[in-house]
């Protein structure tokens, strides 16, 4: 699992890396629509990652994370790294501002 933070202008899906992130992806024919963080507490955010990696998506991009949101992220990731289910899995967390 590969976890990637980018800083700057979130909080409203406009993140411009996180939609150079999308449209590469939908080029691809992959669908990755933008989760907004804001919407879940640090237990929510993890729970819909972890239905969304259980689905078989391989790449999730995340807007306007909080700082707490961002550290429980990394937290999870040291504890399920060693999960097949999370093998090749990248999330993208934009850190609101």
């Amino acid at each position: 699992m590969q976890i990637q933070v980018f800083m700057g202008n979130a909080g409203d899906g406009n993140t411009s890396k996180l939609q150079w992130v999308q449209s590469r992806l939908e080029f691809t024919g992959q669908s990755a629509p933008i989760i907004q963080a804001g919407a879940y507490g640090e237990d929510g955010l993890l729970q819909i990652l972890e239905v969304r990696a259980a689905a078989g998506q391989r790449e999730i991009l995340v807007d306007d994370c909080s700082r707490q949101q961002i550290l429980r992220v990394l937290e999870w990731q040291s504890c399920v790294e060693h999960e097949p289910d999370f093998d090749g899995l990248v999330i993208h967390l934009a850190r609101k501002d």
